[in-house]
């Protein structure tokens, strides 16, 4: 419905402004699905467009690329239209001297405004790209290497805001805002109602209970804090804007997309996102470790290579900040990742949202937690067993001992 604009029409113009060809005649072309249908498009859809059309050079030309289009009629982007133009362009030439020409995303090859935005892109699924089935998330292999791509985008990233921070300015805000809180905030308060419609165990349940209001306000604190360490994120890094490049069956690369989203903050932001939404839950129970371990081994190995002059997070300072940043990772695991991964018609807030989106029905979530419920219950006995259910509690306890040391 949404890309019926794109007509012969629409077309030609594009070839004629953007691949120097005159006299364009469109003979056939058709709009298919980039990757896997997704149920909830959200504020942007991807198409795939073949042509074939003759011109004053050619009798017989073919062109494919995929378009991304803005959901929104009258919607404009401006964060996305710089990432790809400034920020993506900029953070690429830094990593030229130590590491050569990195390729983060499908070239750009034209933004168009009316009668919607549409960004054109080479078409990637022509070149060997293709995204994975949502459901079914990412493997070891696919995750690490997303992960450690991700870490040259970061670790230059953050050079880039240490040179100007100023160009940064309109970076500020995220999915995770006080209004979109509220989505979040009716989901724990579902999941944790007496009826318990996940089926939680009752030590679990009884502590998600004393946490369900705490939860989101804590997470929003965590998402936007000032930290010293700031990179870039991709702000939406989970499965449906990956796309992977295999030749002879060996995976050999990974393209993003998606940037709407894009938020300057810690790297947490992109992290503990990433592992919640888009690692196959096997593989995240099994391998996270060795997954937060590519990322900084990545991170640091490039932070040293561009002589990045500011403190380079340790492992050991990531993993007490992903203890730290519980309830942000505790909003992933359980109020955006299963609607994610279940790849519903369900619509999530958006930082640019204008309209109020409608609440998770208990029926939904119910339906939603139906496949997953065992790997989201032994996640949560992960969290249980390291502490990162009882910060309430614990901060409960030291008021007390306040009072009590108080003369």
């Amino acid at each position: 419905e949404r890309a019926k604009f794109i007509n012969s029409l629409y077309l030609r113009n594009l070839i004629e402004g953007s691949f120097r060809e005159n006299d364009v005649k469109i003979k056939a072309y058709s709009v298919e699905q980039s990757s896997e249908v997704i149920a909830n498009e959200g504020s942007f859809f991807m198409k795939r467009v073949l042509i074939k059309f003759t011109s004053r050079n050619s009798t017989d030309g073919s062109l494919s690329f995929i378009v991304k289009i803005n959901g929104d009629a009258k919607g404009r982007n401006p964060r996305d239209r710089d990432v790809y133009e400034e920020k993506i362009p900029s953070i690429t030439n830094l990593l030229l001297k130590c590491a050569g020409n990195i390729k983060f995303v499908p070239d750009l090859i034209s933004i168009t405004q009316e009668p919607r935005e549409v960004f054109v892109f080479e078409d990637i699924t022509a070149n060997g790209y293709h995204a994975e089935y949502i459901k079914t998330g990412l493997n070891l292999e696919q995750s690490k290497i997303s992960l450690q791509k991700m870490a040259f985008f970061h670790a230059a990233s953050a050079l880039a805001i240490t040179n100007d921070a100023d160009a940064f300015e309109g970076y500020t805000v995220g999915l995770l805002t006080r209004q979109t809180g509220t989505f979040y905030q009716d989901i724990f308060k579902k999941i944790t109602h007496p009826s318990n419609p996940l089926q939680l165990d009752g030590m679990i349940f009884d502590k998600l209970k004393t946490l369900s209001t705490k939860i989101v306000p804590k997470a929003i604190g965590d998402y936007t804090r000032a930290t010293p360490f700031r990179v870039l994120n991709h702000g939406d890094f989970w499965t449906r804007n990956i796309f992977f490049k295999y030749e002879d069956s060996n995976l050999v690369d990974a393209l993003f997309v998606g940037f709407q989203s894009a938020v300057v903050g810690s790297p947490l932001i992109d992290l503990l996102y990433f592992l919640n939404t888009a690692v196959e839950y096997k593989t995240l129970i099994e391998s996270r470790d060795q997954l937060i371990y590519a990322y900084h081994e990545t991170l640091k190995f490039v932070l040293e290579k561009l002589n990045y002059k500011g403190h380079i997070p340790t492992l050991n300072e990531i993993q007490i900040d992903i203890l730290k940043n519980c309830a942000l990772e505790l909003t992933y695991l359980l109020a955006i990742a299963p609607i994610l991964r279940a790849n519903t018609n369900i619509v999530l807030p958006r930082d640019q949202a204008e309209n109020t989106v409608a609440p998770v029905s208990e029926k939904e979530l119910v339906e939603i937690f139906s496949d997953i419920k065992k790997d989201v219950t032994t996640l949560l006995y992960a969290f249980n067993d390291n502490g990162r259910l009882d910060w309430a509690f614990s901060e409960g306890k030291i008021k007390g001992l306040i009072g009590k040391f108080q003369n």
